[in-house]
């Protein structure tokens, strides 16, 4: 693996404490604006010689500078995937608002239980952290939910009598979903080096762990972050198979079970917890213009998030709250360092209870910290295998999986099933199950129609028998069916001021630099798209800029095209070298899986000469280059989704024009130019050749001295290219000439060998 790519995984750099843009309405009534909010950056801060500061493998292991939560960038990529979950938050907020003025009575103590399993996902020792680690944490919220936490007492005067006991315990699950005992801890080896927001910890197929039924479990998934994310959360009303809370292992736990200061007292997880429990960010996430709110009445208004660590009865003010008392820096909700978060108010209580009352009501009634029972005729559905996530059709067979958790065989059962609210159907299921076998159950087709759906599948009568444990028998999954994708040609040029375009979206998984519209520079038009990698201390980050999904089968022969314009920062010659990644991807079962179709990096993407330079790289017209990638191998996808992404390396700005998909009828000589790369150009021998044609063609490579000798031939039957090496270190130095023939087009670019 060439140096420069398998640098591409290295940790993140610190962050500084500069502010976070918001990105959640304020008002309940405008609740439903959140999905037009985008993900904001974090500042990185760069210590090193002037230009460029170091490479995170010459870095520490440090914690961030200021707390980091990615709640609200995990709320705005569920957003973009479901436009529907923007008006089931605006219908939890207001039946939140009616329970707490008409119902909520604040002097009746109601003490819930959250029962809680922890999904350990680890790459190595250091990740699997300890049972002792994960009970700390477990003390620590039921601690700071119940105000049994020693530093409550710094909490100041002025607001003691509104610091509240929630009234929230949390259990370590004692009974598994199939009712087996469990110690509440699941434990996942993974090949994965580090997760963010994009929810693959939470599946095993994408190197995580399943989540255990949202409706009995508060599901905490643990596993590297990176170093700038501390965790995140999943409000209220989001998909249930994602449902629950994902730490850092750096940051769960306690300073004695090992967590790394200044997070080291367990409230990322008391924070994130209480997203979890619908609490909002006590700033009202509005970027500093005082007209937000978190929808509680008791916490002062306040402009921003609050990073580091004050002394106790410290008053700080801001541009919303002038004077003193100042703003509530001392609540669990804000961004102070652990140490210096000590409080919830009786508003914010009011909010949780109405949440165990309303979106979060079914864990009432779990059974997940009992004690284990067996009976001789209990089925039970282990799962819905699909429909589940996105799928591209409005017709699909079920497939459930039935588990026998009683004692008797299991010879007949009846399966229910429906979509949304439906009535349910009957499936009659009949074999022979041995006790606690399970086996996967295909269904008969179901039609719906597009959008966001609910399967529910549930058993019942089996053996003709009373069900003797019904807490098992009923599970659900959330699912999108996408109609076919927009007819081609699709075109894509930037010109418009609003990023993401419409139909677009950016996912940033550590809310820092990302994807941005640019007027700096253009292939054609004013703008196009930019990711400042000169200054994106996030080594590893994977940047992705996804299109709307398209329907390839509306041309014979699809092509998608794209400007490209890059130049390293490092000589690509040193030891080590580095480069930025750019890599695009398919998918053609709605997002399930992803197949790359272009990957480039090193003098492989650069367009501009010399390589490499330390200056911020703007390019000019002709530092441009056209990219081609045949699409002819998926062209009855339907629906065909792409994505751009950027491996970050922290060399140079990358920057892409007009990004076309498009039917071709043929290769002319003119675009076969921007179909091939020649690298490294000098070359003291060895050249890599990379060819990508937009449909299969004969294909003849010829190299000639400046005297017009043949030096290298090469002819392949009918192919869409690939990458070729050739080795001309035998050669004398001077100008060379490589000629490439595909079909009937031709040409040519000048190579040059140095010893």
């Amino acid at each position: 693996m060439p140096q420069s790519f398998a640098l591409q995984t290295r940790s993140n750099a610190r962050y500084t404490n500069n502010q976070l843009h918001k990105m959640m309405t304020k008002r309940l009534l405008t609740f439903a604006g959140v999905a037009l909010f985008a993900a904001a950056p974090l500042q990185a801060q760069h210590v090193h010689k002037p230009g460029k500061p170091v490479h995170a493998h010459e870095t520490t292991d440090k914690a961030p500078a200021q707390r980091s939560c990615g709640t609200m960038e995990h709320l705005n990529m569920l957003l973009a995937n479901d436009p529907a979950l923007a008006s089931r938050m605006q219908q939890i907020e207001q039946n939140t608002q009616d329970f707490i003025q008409n119902q909520y009575d604040p002097n009746q103590r109601v003490v819930y239980t959250i029962p809680v399993v922890f999904h350990v996902v680890y790459q190595n020792a250091t990740e699997n952290i300890s049972n002792a680690a994960l009970n700390a944490q477990l003390q620590v919220l039921n601690d700071d939910f119940r105000k049994l936490n020693a530093d409550a007492s710094n909490v100041p005067t002025v607001w003691q009598n509104i610091a509240a006991d929630c009234e929230i315990n949390f259990c370590l699950a004692t009974l598994d979903p199939q009712g087996n005992a469990t110690t509440g801890i699941t434990r996942t080896s993974t090949n994965v080096s580090s997760f963010n927001t994009n929810d693959n910890v939470k599946f095993t197929a994408s190197g995580g762990q399943n989540a255990w039924p949202a409706g009995s479990y508060l599901n905490i998934w643990v596993c590297d972050l990176g170093q700038s994310l501390l965790g995140y959360a999943q409000f209220p009303g989001g998909p249930a198979n994602t449902d629950g809370v994902v730490l850092n292992y750096r940051y769960t736990g306690t300073t004695a079970t090992g967590a790394q200061a200044p997070f080291d007292k367990g409230r990322t997880a008391t924070h994130e917890v209480g997203h979890y429990l619908n609490l909002f960010h006590i700033w009202g996430d509005d970027g500093g213009s005082c007209s937000g709110s978190d929808q509680v009445t008791d916490t002062p208004n306040q402009g921003d998030a609050t990073g580091g660590c004050f002394n106790p009865g410290t008053v700080l003010t801001d541009n919303c709250a002038t004077s003193s008392p100042g703003y509530m820096w001392q609540n669990y909700m804000d961004y102070t360092d652990d140490a210096c978060m000590y409080m919830f108010t009786n508003g914010q209580k009011a909010r949780v209870q109405a949440c165990m009352s309303g979106p979060r009501a079914s864990l009432q009634n779990s059974l997940a910290c009992g004690s284990s029972q067996t009976f001789a005729n209990d089925a039970g559905m282990l799962s819905v295998v699909s429909p589940n996530g996105a799928i591209c059709s409005t017709s699909f067979q079920p497939v459930v999986t039935l588990k026998n958790f009683g004692t008797a065989t299991l010879t007949l059962v009846t399966i229910q099933y429906r979509v949304d609210n439906a009535p349910f159907t009957n499936f009659s299921w009949t074999g022979s199950l041995a006790s606690g076998a399970q086996t996967n159950v295909t269904l008969p087709t179901v039609t719906t129609t597009s959008g966001t759906h609910t399967f529910t599948t549930a058993t019942t009568s089996p053996n003709n028998n009373t069900d003797g444990n019904a807490s098992n028998d009923q599970t659900s999954s959330t699912f999108t069916v996408q109609g076919p994708g927009q007819n081609l040609p699709y075109t894509q040029g930037f010109e418009a001021t609003t990023f993401p375009p419409a139909g677009h979206s950016v996912i940033n998984p550590d809310a820092a630099t990302t994807w941005v519209r640019s007027t700096a520079a253009s292939k054609t038009g004013v703008a196009s798209m930019f990711i400042d990698n000169n200054n994106y201390a996030g080594t590893g980050e994977l940047d992705q800029f996804v299109l709307p999904a398209v329907n390839l089968s509306s041309v014979s022969n699809p092509v998608l095209t794209f400007q490209v314009a890059y130049q390293l920062y490092t000589d690509p010659a040193s030891n080590p070298n580095y480069s930025d990644t750019l890599r695009l991807q398919i998918s053609t079962d709605c997002g399930a899986t992803w197949t790359t179709i272009y990957n480039k990096f090193g003098t492989a993407l650069t367009t501009a000469t010399p390589t490499f330079s330390t200056v911020p790289f703007v390019p000019t017209a002709n530092q441009w280059r056209l990219e081609t990638v045949a699409l002819v191998p998926y062209a009855s996808a339907q629906n065909a989704q792409f994505r751009f992404i950027n491996i970050n390396d922290y060399e140079n700005n990358l920057y892409i024009d007009d990004i076309n998909i498009t039917n071709t009828t043929g290769i002319s000589s003119a675009d076969l130019g921007g179909m091939f790369t020649l690298f490294p150009n000098p070359t003291s021998g060895l050249v890599t050749l990379n060819i990508s044609l937009p449909q299969q063609k004969r294909l003849q490579v010829t190299i000639t001295n400046s005297l017009g000798q043949v030096v290298e031939q090469m002819e392949q039957g009918v192919t869409y290219g690939g990458q070729y090496q050739f080795d001309l270190s035998t050669q004398a130095e001077g100008m060379y000439f490589v000629q490439i023939r595909a079909g009937e087009a031709v040409s040519t670019q000048r190579l040059i060998i140095t010893h």
